[in-house]
């Protein structure tokens, strides 16, 4: 054979080859790339990301294998789902401060209102849709995923450790009207719970609610079925609530999960009725929102959720309000780090 010719076989075979990897390799991340090719930047809203999720990524998989107790045992789970075992995935929750409330409309819609402060921030908005579940928006911090408020998923890889913010939102809504948000509690602590029941941590237990739940009555009968964890080494409680204006903050007392009915809360657990406990920022903010909510009786537009959102913002310190939700009827404004001005929307519906 001449060698002109064993080139160009030589070559050929380098390409098959080639062909071939490049085809594997994209059979075998087909879903991954197809999430990590939807995030993008929201346009004139500084550092925040959306993403979009066509089914439940492997969600109930990680349910039927027992869930997980700590954020190790998730970022072990999605190592093995998004990189195949090749890179390592670290998930975090570092506790967020924050304010919730809850009210109806002059129609009597629910509407509802949530700031998530914390020490900088890099938003991600996701859009989930499971095929037998309740689409979603949540709120997932990317900070969470990386450990650090430099990184963005503005990268090929960075966009692929995106995909994790399915499982770390720090708040969201379902097409259902169930909106739920995680609180960190500044007093007390999650007592570590070990029964048969299996496992989920803060944020995958945010993800259950919002694929499974349409109420809250249904929210805390799925929290019921499981041993929950605390993320991020610190104390939590969950504000739930629903589309009939039902809303609850869900505490973990002593190994116990305790709901007490309330439309505002902050930074403590209500259960020991102890207002004067998470810190004075924590208090004024509560009794602020429960003076709005009673001076209105309990009606309040999407117009006065905000002004109430804005008047309990963190606008100095280390702890400043990174982001808010006002929702009503199935859509939710968001703002962020204070630009009140600004607005972007976005529907829970598919």
């Amino acid at each position: 054979m001449k060698k002109g010719k064993r080139w160009k076989k030589a070559l050929g075979v380098a390409v098959t080859v080639l062909a071939v990897t490049v085809i594997g390799a994209y059979v075998m991340f087909r879903e991954e790339l197809k999430i990590a090719g939807s995030v993008r930047p929201l346009a004139k809203m500084g550092n925040v990301y959306y993403m979009e999720v066509d089914g439940d990524y492997h969600f109930e998989e990680f349910l039927e294998s027992g869930g997980a107790s700590s954020d190790k045992e998730v970022s072990a789970y999605l190592t093995n789902c998004i990189s195949k075992g090749f890179y390592q995935m670290d998930v975090t929750n570092e506790g967020p401060a924050c304010s919730v409330i809850s009210a109806r409309n002059d129609k009597g819609n629910h509407v509802w209102g949530r700031n998530f402060d914390w020490d900088g921030s890099v938003p991600i908005i996701v859009k989930c849709v499971p095929q037998d579940g309740y689409a979603s928006i949540s709120t997932c911090d990317f900070k969470n995923i990386t450990d650090s408020p430099e990184e963005e998923p503005d990268n090929f890889v960075n966009r692929m450790l995106a995909i994790a913010a399915v499982y770390v939102p720090m708040d969201g809504i379902n097409e259902k009207g169930l909106c739920v948000a995680d609180l960190e509690v500044n007093e007390g602590g999650m007592k570590e719970v070990d029964t048969a029941k299996p496992d989920l941590t803060i944020t995958t237990a945010i993800r259950l609610i919002l694929n499974r739940a349409a109420t809250v009555e249904e929210a805390l009968n799925l929290l019921e079925q499981y041993d929950i964890h605390a993320s991020g080494g610190i104390s939590h409680h969950l504000a739930i609530s629903d589309a009939s204006g039902a809303s609850v903050s869900v505490e973990f007392v002593d190994g116990e999960i305790v709901t007490v009915d309330t439309d505002c809360i902050t930074n403590f657990n209500l259960a020991n009725n102890d207002t004067a406990a998470g810190g004075e920022s924590a208090q004024q903010r509560y009794e602020l929102l429960c003076a709005v909510h009673e001076e209105n009786q309990g009606t309040l537009s999407a117009e006065q959720v905000q002004d109430a959102m804005k008047q309990v913002s963190k606008k100095e310190g280390q702890w400043r309000t990174q982001w808010t939700i006002v929702y009503e009827e199935n859509m939710a404004d968001y703002y962020f780090k204070g630009a009140y001005e600004d607005k972007i929307s976005f529907t829970a519906a598919r």
